[in-house]
């Protein structure tokens, strides 16, 4: 039996000849095209030019009719940098409440939405004309900062009341003071304090 030793005279069989692509060469092409991704992103605005118009001051809605078979009104164009004010529908702006006063004998105390896992104390103070309904915090967290005894105390305080609409509807409290311990239940933009301990 004759055994076939490879020869450098093999690659003559018909297999074209194939480039060899060494790893040091792999390596220099490939920091090569970083280096030109890097030139290309520190050169200012010149790529950002179309037909002698600059990118930013393209009528683009008028081009295309963006947004006219949905009613949309065209985006406001402006110089770069410039804050440009936009009307968007459904939002409402912020305007932020202040807090009401209470004070006075609590007549009822109650937990309300136990049952739906947000439990809140909800008190109701008589003023000497009127009771007021005041949603204060979870049980755990009033007993937590040392306002958990409610019932009959004489308490002061003052609340947001979100819903202007109902001139009974109940406050909820920024803070309360109960047997002369203030405890604070929700920040200046009426966010319970419980939800997020860091504030």
């Amino acid at each position: 039996m004759i055994k076939h030793k490879q020869t450098s005279d093999d690659e003559d069989l018909g297999q074209p000849d194939r480039p060899k692509i060494s790893g040091m060469s792999l390596l220099a092409a490939i920091a090569v095209f970083l280096v030109f991704l890097v030139l290309l992103a520190l050169l200012p605005g010149q790529f950002g030019q179309v037909a002698g118009v600059v990118r930013n001051e393209l009528d683009i809605p008028a081009m295309v009719n963006f947004g006219a078979s949905a009613g949309s009104p065209a985006p406001t164009l402006a110089p770069a940098g410039a804050a440009v004010p936009v009307a968007m529908p459904g939002l409402i702006p912020f305007s932020p409440t202040k807090p009401q006063p209470f004070g006075g004998r609590v007549t009822q105390v109650a937990s309300l939405g136990a049952d739906v896992g947000w439990g809140q104390m909800h008190i109701w103070v008589n003023d000497g004309s009127a009771l007021r309904e005041i949603s204060l915090a979870p049980l755990w967290y009033l007993q937590q900062v040392g306002c958990g005894n409610l019932e009959n105390a004489r308490v002061t305080g003052a609340g947001f009341q979100f819903d202007p609409s109902r001139p009974n509807a109940e406050l909820y409290a920024k803070y309360v003071i109960v047997d002369g311990q203030k405890c604070l239940l929700r920040d200046d933009e009426g966010l319970a304090l419980w939800g997020n301990p860091t504030r």
